[in-house]
């Protein structure tokens, strides 16, 4: 579970474009700095201001990665202006100690960037695991008060991450997807307990009350504005491919991506988990299940996602949820 949350917080295909935009301002900053002619007052000016621009792509690299990332630049950056200040070092003392001025400026830039920005991230980084820690209490409360699914949202939550690996979802909509996973049924406080944990048939009207749970979820979190991407999935995850589930009958794109790939997960684990009314499914007839359901309940790219996943890489999330549970 913490390789997940790990892997969930990385932006490898995000890193690599902002790591080549930093890098492309800094190319096309010495670029043009070198070939401006300095001749004429204007074209001085313009000379000296592109040199003063160095300092955007210091800033950048520490926002987007950090101190190390933003140091890293301004050695970068010394590099290729230094030959340049050589290059002009020409006995204009004032004009010398300008040039050395500015390089100077750039790593005090880089200096004071990347620690207030590492030091912004670390106290939000503390917010989201405050957050994630009342999510996570929450959760567990549901888990606890429909006694036959301990564990089922935090076995939903990994089986979605890992279909969202499969399906190359980018790390934001991976953490939204997983707090969807999580609070799936958050809804489910609305039901009274005498239909939720009713052992027996539901009657019509039974059966239309536990149907609200998706809208009683989507309202619940509906103050949270940090859960608002979250909340769509809530809202739809009871929604089928073919247009036949509820509240909406959304049908096929028009249901979020989250939801499609979560209702893969959720039947999944519905499937392999013991009830008292049921056994558990083994793995090959869990994924015959949902080969059957194809188009009709689930997004075909997203039952192909869950089919190129070995049978045991299920097990071992399964199995390092339940290990993880029993050691805390």
């Amino acid at each position: 579970m913490k390789k997940m949350l790990a892997s969930d917080m990385s932006s490898s295909g995000h890193a690599r474009l902002r790591g080549g935009v930093v890098a492309l301002l800094v190319v096309a900053i010495t670029s043009a700095h070198w070939w401006t002619p300095q001749g004429q007052d204007y074209l001085h000016a313009i000379h000296i201001s592109l040199r003063k621009l160095y300092v955007v792509p210091v800033v950048l690299a520490a926002i987007w990665f950090n101190l190390r990332a933003a140091l890293l630049t301004a050695g970068a950056v010394t590099l290729l202006y230094a030959p340049h200040v050589i290059w002009q070092w020409s006995g204009q003392r004032a004009e010398n100690i300008n040039q050395v001025g500015e390089i100077v400026t750039i790593w005090v830039t880089a200096v004071i960037a990347g620690v207030f920005v590492d030091a912004e991230k670390g106290a939000l980084r503390g917010l989201a695991d405050a957050y994630e820690g009342v999510v996570m209490a929450l959760v567990a409360a549901l888990d606890m008060r429909e006694h036959d699914t301990e564990l089922h949202s935090l076995r939903v939550r990994a089986y979605t991450l890992r279909l969202a690996d499969e399906l190359n979802v980018e790390p934001e909509q991976r953490r939204i997807f997983a707090l969807g996973a999580l609070l799936h049924d958050i809804g489910k406080i609305g039901v009274p307990d005498a239909i939720l944990l009713k052992r027996g048939s539901l009657t019509d009207s039974e059966w239309e009350c536990i149907r609200k749970h998706p809208a009683l979820g989507r309202k619940i979190l509906e103050p949270v504005r940090f859960l608002d991407a979250a909340r769509e999935i809530v809202y739809a995850h009871h929604e089928k491919f073919d247009g036949s589930g509820y509240p909406l009958g959304l049908s096929e794109m028009s249901i979020p991506r989250g939801a499609r790939i979560f209702a893969v997960a959720d039947v999944f684990d519905a499937l392999t988990s013991a009830r008292p009314y049921k056994d558990a499914m083994t793995y090959d007839e869990a994924r015959r299940e949902i080969e059957n359901s194809r188009v009709s309940h689930f997004d075909p790219e997203v039952v192909d996602a869950f089919l190129r996943v070995a049978p045991n890489e299920w097990d071992t999330i399964r199995n390092e949820i339940e290990s993880e549970e029993r050691a805390s």
